[in-house]
């Protein structure tokens, strides 16, 4: 018997290499951004999100995580043979905290998405992907081992460092955080000109 992926979904991950060094200089200017905030966005009691107020990666301090970011959209988006140019629509960081989470959500109409982790350990929730094709109660019998065929949700683990980036169609969420640790996140957005 022969047998066909139909509907595959690459994620792309690389890791930026001066990680460290960005995260000492970006999460006290983050820390203090959300200090600053007189009306703080909150998507829980105890997180904190920048989205929708400035475009995060334009900063200067930035400067190099954009051009590496930029880089890595530009190679995804012509291994999969699209057509014209991604570019930057929007950009944004986030602070999770304990007890924080993010429920699934995607991100149409653009093309491509991603997550920068400025401070993570393994100790945090990584990225759960979800597998629209699986919510309809899927399968019914139960699995014996899971894999991409049959699997509703998987989660990619992540460290301080790690870039991810995906299609914009794909639902995605974090789980709610457990450790009492600060994770800081720079999320993005890509269409095409």
């Amino acid at each position: 018997m022969d047998k066909q992926f139909i509907f595959p979904t690459q994620v792309f991950r690389a890791t930026y290499d001066d990680a460290q060094n960005l995260k000492s200089k970006i999460v006290p200017l983050f820390l203090q951004k959300e200090k600053d905030d007189k009306s703080p966005i909150r998507y829980t009691a105890n997180g904190y999100t920048s989205y929708g107020m400035s475009n995060i990666l334009e900063l200067p301090d930035l400067e190099d995580l954009k051009t590496f970011i930029d880089t890595t959209v530009a190679e995804a988006h012509k291994d999969i043979k699209l057509a014209m140019n991604p570019s930057l629509s929007a950009s944004w960081f986030s602070i999770n905290r304990k007890y924080t989470y993010h429920e699934a959500h995607n991100h149409l109409p653009d093309i491509w998405s991603g997550v920068y982790y400025v401070q993570a350990d393994r100790d945090h929730p990584g990225l759960t992907l979800v597998n629209k094709n699986r919510q309809a109660n899927w399968p019914r019998c139960g699995v014996t081992e899971l894999h991409e065929a049959n699997t509703p949700q998987v989660t990619c683990g992540v460290e301080t460092g790690t870039l991810l980036i995906f299609p914009s169609y794909l639902e995605h969420k974090v789980e709610q955080q457990t450790v009492d640790k600060e994770r800081v996140t720079i999320a993005f957005n890509y269409g095409v000109n």
